[in-house]
């Protein structure tokens, strides 16, 4: 006798095909008409806290040690610092200018605070490369594929023209600008530079020029992104020049030639920025074809 048992409710067997294809995203129960986020990789706002939490952790933790390692060698530290005005010192004394005498403080604290700051801005340009890698790792994520090449590639440009400001400030700049200072006046006065006032020196030069040497990256930057177009930086050349001698004068002790040494390579900084600024038009353009 056949069988004669009614067929199933479950309806046909799913093929092979179909019983191992992957689960399908699941939509938002509380916004049914927002979109399913398929990515897998995408981080919550708690998870962005998180990793920002470790990077500042991180970056704490890596300060802090090269801070105390740099106070336990303050006193070699503040030697190398004081090798400019040493220097300009004995080029004084040759030329038979006034010897303005060693650096002088004028308050209880002011040759701690030296030796504070001295020690931070040590920590700082050591542990650089350390810090500008945590801060990848936080904005990288949030990157698009070309956004992270492009950032990639100029990158190390970037850095490499700020070290190159420092080292333009320190080696060209401080020993240039410092004797013509303190032999404007002759024999009319005599020189009494405490250690905050050499020290804000240092380290306005310093940052100014580090700055400075950025425009070319800027200029690049803000071409690739299309906010302004090469031409339009091209045709306002002039305004630039007078611009960045403008900020030379106000951002450079009140000297001429401290004025001009600052001026000079920011002007050939600015040409070579809009060579570069051609080029990233060139590259946005192919980008859009």
């Amino acid at each position: 006798m056949s069988d004669t048992s009614p067929p199933s409710d479950d309806g046909p067997a799913p093929d092979s095909a179909s019983a191992h294809a992957a689960p399908s995203p699941q939509a938002n129960p509380h916004d049914p008409g927002a979109p399913v986020d398929d990515d897998p990789t995408r981080m919550t706002l708690g998870e962005h806290l998180n990793e920002l939490r470790g990077c500042l952790l991180r970056s704490g933790l890596v300060f802090l040690a090269l801070f105390i390692l740099a106070m336990v060698f303050q006193d070699t530290i503040g030697r190398f610092m004081q090798v400019p005005w040493e220097r300009t010192r004995a080029s004084l004394m040759e030329s038979g200018s006034p010897d303005p005498g060693r650096l002088a403080f004028i308050s209880p604290a002011e040759g701690v605070l030296f030796s504070l700051k001295a020690a931070m801005a040590v920590a700082l340009l050591v542990g650089g490369p350390f810090f500008l890698w945590e801060v990848w790792r936080f904005v990288g994520a949030g990157l698009t594929v070309p956004e992270r090449s492009a950032v990639r590639r100029i990158f190390p440009a970037a850095v490499a023209l700020f070290l190159g400001g420092l080292a333009f400030a320190w080696g060209v700049m401080v020993p240039f600008g410092l004797p013509f200072l303190l032999s404007w006046l002759g024999d009319l006065a005599v020189a009494n530079i405490t250690l905050a006032e050499y020290w804000g020196f240092l380290t306005t030069l310093g940052l100014v020029l580090g700055l400075i040497f950025e425009l070319p990256v800027i200029m690049w930057l803000v071409v690739r992104a299309g906010f302004i177009d090469a031409a339009i930086l091209s045709s306002s050349r002039r305004v630039a020049i007078l611009v960045l001698l403008v900020l030379a004068a106000l951002l450079t002790p009140p000297d001429p030639l401290t004025q001009v040494l600052v001026a000079g390579p920011a002007i050939l900084l600015y040409e070579i920025g809009l060579l570069l600024a051609r080029r990233a038009e060139a590259a946005r353009e192919r980008a859009l074809l």
